[in-house]
């Protein structure tokens, strides 16, 4: 490695940290994501697995090659490789750098700081936001940073198992008294995530908290479900966005309209899928972009096939994340990265989890920080016997 490739490098700690911060102030610009490209030519501990990644946009070049207007969809293409390849790479160096934790929490500060704010002032909200019958008891519906209050929802429910997985490491890693900031951190965000108003947020990080505590800490999924029906029974405008059978909003009947206008893209482009341009063309009329259904708009856009690659994908995801599950220093912030993780997937049921870029990000920095194997070390010819030398990030 030559000396301008060592100086770069070596500042490679704090420009990862700050460019994090950056995309997840500013997600939806592509160009943003394209300096964690850099982490690929980092020194890591750790491996990647990157045959899952190639597949994945290897059948998105084909299918957009194949589109009704491929220079569009090589476009998307294009912006789709930077993004993922950036999510890839810094989950691979996220694993022995803890720099994105702290970006994350930056964020969430800034994000719950955000909303208590626009929560006192009790902003108006859009009528599009709010069914007719519920504008009587939903006093506002704060959006944080962004401008949509069901992105901000879903951001807001990733974060929330990773700081509670920081927050139950500190006392075994230093006491309970550096426990403290992290435990308001994640009341701010719990108090954040009920004020956003998105049902489909409140979805994901319910069955976030599930995943994390699971079966081995039952008390504590007992005494969610108490704070849950204190909610609804304390707080009308809790009670009134669920309603007595959420299945039958306006909200849900207008969805059930996109995905059948979806499934029908599917079935005039079964094997290669019509394209992202495609598909917001057949949804113009609806006025909206995507298809609210994380499965129907990649299955749309990309076909079939790409349906079975991505749960191939989780698959992959699952079996690592059984693997990694063991007792161990990082054993909480990985369970809360696997929980945060398969609450974006419950997410996508209703939402396009895709539909800005940060999603996507998010998706494989999760993937890669979760499957990443340790490097075996291998002793160079006439020095075994000695001691291996790890690298430490700067």
């Amino acid at each position: 490695m030559s000396k301008v490739a060592r100086r770069v490098f070596a500042h490679w700690p704090r420009f990862f940290f700050f460019t994090f911060l950056l995309v997840l102030l500013r997600p939806q610009d592509p160009l943003h994501y394209l300096f964690f490209l850099l982490g690929f030519f980092v020194p890591l501990s750790h491996r990647g697995q990157l045959r899952p990644l190639y597949l994945w946009l290897g059948w998105s070049f084909f299918s957009a090659l194949c589109a009704s207007e491929p220079s569009s969809a090589l476009v998307a293409w294009g912006e789709e490789c930077v993004v993922a390849g950036a999510g890839f790479a810094a989950g691979l160096y996220g694993r022995q750098d803890r720099r994105w934790l702290w970006a994350l929490q930056v964020a969430g500060w800034l994000m719950g700081g955000m909303i208590l704010i626009q929560a006192a002032a009790a902003p108006p909200f859009p009528r599009g936001w709010v069914a007719h019958a519920e504008r009587g008891v939903l006093p506002f519906r704060v959006t944080g940073l962004w401008n949509n209050p069901n992105g901000t929802g879903l951001f807001l429910a990733y974060l929330l198992p990773l700081f509670l997985g920081g927050m139950e490491e500190k006392p075994a890693r230093g006491g309970k008294i550096k426990a403290y900031m992290p435990m308001a951190l994640t009341g701010l965000t719990v108090t954040a995530l009920l004020f956003t108003y998105a049902r489909t947020a409140w979805l994901a990080a319910l069955i976030a908290l599930i995943i994390y505590w699971g079966p081995r800490e039952r008390v504590k999924l007992r005494r969610l479900i108490v704070i849950l029906l204190l909610l609804v029974g304390f707080f009308p405008s809790v009670a009134g966005r669920i309603g007595p059978n959420a299945l039958t909003s306006g909200t849900v009947d207008y969805r059930f309209t996109i995905w059948q206008e979806t499934w029908r893209l599917v079935q005039k482009y079964p094997l290669t899928g019509g394209g992202e341009k495609e598909l917001r063309a057949s949804l113009r009329p609806l006025r909206v972009d995507h298809a609210h259904n994380h499965y129907l708009q990649i299955t749309a856009e990309k076909g079939i096939p790409a349906f079975f690659l991505f749960g191939w994908l989780l698959f992959r995801f699952r079996q690592a994340a059984c693997r990694s599950g063991g007792v161990g220093q990082d054993s909480r912030l990985l369970r809360g990265v696997a929980a945060a993780f398969g609450g974006q997937l419950v997410a996508g049921l209703a939402e396009s989890i895709w539909a800005v870029p940060l999603g996507s990000f998010l998706f494989w920095f999760a993937f890669a920080l979760v499957t990443a194997e340790r490097k075996p070390v291998v002793a160079a010819e006439g020095e075994t016997g000695k001691a291996p030398v790890k690298w430490q990030p700067g």
